[in-house]
């Protein structure tokens, strides 16, 4: 399909459509841009609402640790541009709730040797506060930019979330975590489109991309530059200095100064006997200020468990589903699906792969555009199978705190 007919057939509203007002969020990124003008071509009448999630504690330069901040020279940017296009804007501060649900949330994952995922959290809490906006201003619609597809199934009035036709920066697993009430009040323009189409169509407009420091899932980085301020988040009696050992405890491998720098699956270099050894950071907590040290093999699951999961919004299913896991644009690993109670699923790859226990992860129909996301969840490992011995008789046993 050529740009010009994906423009034409893209949310062309009728006229009692065009009566009726859009909030749309506005980050004062290329794709927000676009996604404006877009609706502004097709003649929506518009409310722009900026989410500001700062951090009011950090005096320095945001961007730095932040990859969604918006300083005083984005936020007069955003005027400027709504402004050309005759669009009235409102500036939402979400410093309290960033700090409370974002920021704390990253600590305390940091001490209790958890991993974290505050882009996550960050999504969820900006599209709260646009949906909220949207509701008071008496609004029908919201639009985002985000590449994922939505489809509404009139039947039972649900919505489904399918990844988009860029699968390098598709967000179909952000939208999906995301409550059928926010979902079917959401429009995504940009849904038939590739971030090259969205670059080509933003140069035609006139729209200047400006390179962020950073991208998504590498906010709040431990740099040297940042710890004074982390650090002053952390009780003194957890700031312990401490060992680094192999995962057997029977060596010391270094020291570190406080469990806080590191995180999960941190990759970790060594010398063992001689040689250069390459391990990951598997288990560590502040109470005893212990890093252990892991294999690659330790890392290297076939069966795990999702938990917290949010489901795509159908019948639960009977029987076993073929699906995808999705670690990363270049990470989609064929799987089975077998769904549990207590919002969990019983996953098994095809081959054993890297994983890391608590990253949120999601799962989708198939490889590839224009598919569903069956769910989202984070990982935990499953115990291993027990080694058989020669002439001995594998005795199953029965785990309950896992097995439901």
């Amino acid at each position: 399909m050529d740009m010009k007919k994906k423009l034409e057939e893209a949310y062309i509203p009728d006229k009692q459509s065009q009566k009726e007002k859009v909030i749309i969020g506005l980050s004062g990124g290329i794709d927000s841009y676009v996604t404006a003008y877009l609706l502004k071509i097709q003649k929506y009448d518009l409310i722009a609402v900026t989410v500001i999630n700062d951090w009011e504690d950090w005096k320095g330069d945001s961007s730095q640790i932040l990859s969604c901040h918006i300083n005083p020279k984005k936020l007069d940017e955003i005027k400027e541009f709504c402004q050309k296009l005759s669009i009235p804007l409102q500036v939402v501060k979400a410093s309290g709730e960033f700090k409370n649900e974002i920021i704390d949330e990253w600590m305390a994952s940091r001490l209790s040797g958890t991993l974290a995922r505050p882009c996550w959290n960050c999504h969820e809490l900006r599209m709260r506060v646009l949906h909220q906006k949207m509701k008071e201003a008496n609004v029908k619609h919201l639009a985002t930019g985000h590449f994922a597809k939505l489809f509404h199934q009139d039947a039972t009035g649900k919505v489904f979330v399918h990844t988009s036709n860029d699968e390098e920066n598709d967000q179909s697993a952000l939208l999906s975590r995301l409550p059928q009430e926010i979902l079917k009040d959401l429009i995504l323009p940009l849904s038939d489109l590739t971030q090259k189409e969205v670059l080509k169509l933003a140069e035609n407009f006139g729209v200047v991309e400006v390179p962020k420091t950073l991208k998504m899932h590498q906010c709040l980085s431990w740099k040297e530059e940042m710890t004074p301020i982390f650090t002053s988040l952390i009780p003194e009696r957890l700031r312990k200095e401490g060992e680094i050992m192999t995962a057997d405890g029977s060596s010391t491998i270094g020291n570190h100064f406080g469990v806080f720098h590191h995180t999960l699956g941190e990759s970790f270099e060594y010398r063992n006997v001689g040689k250069t050894t390459k391990g990951y950071i598997g288990e560590y907590t502040s109470g005893n200020a212990l890093i252990k040290v892991e294999e690659e093999s330790y890392f290297l699951r076939d069966k795990i468990l999702l938990t917290n999961c949010e489901f795509s919004a159908e019948t639960i299913w009977t029987e076993p589903q073929k699906g995808c896991l999705v670690v990363s644009p270049d990470k989609v690993y064929e799987c089975w699906v077998h769904p549990k109670t207590l919002s969990s699923a019983y996953i098994e790859l095809t081959k054993p792969e890297f994983l890391i226990e608590g990253d949120l992860l999601s799962v989708i129909k198939k490889k590839g555009k224009n598919s569903k996301v069956f769910l989202t969840g984070k990982v935990q490992y499953l115990p291993r199978d027990p080694e058989v011995v020669e002439g001995e008789e594998s005795v199953p046993k029965v785990d309950y705190s896992r097995d439901f």
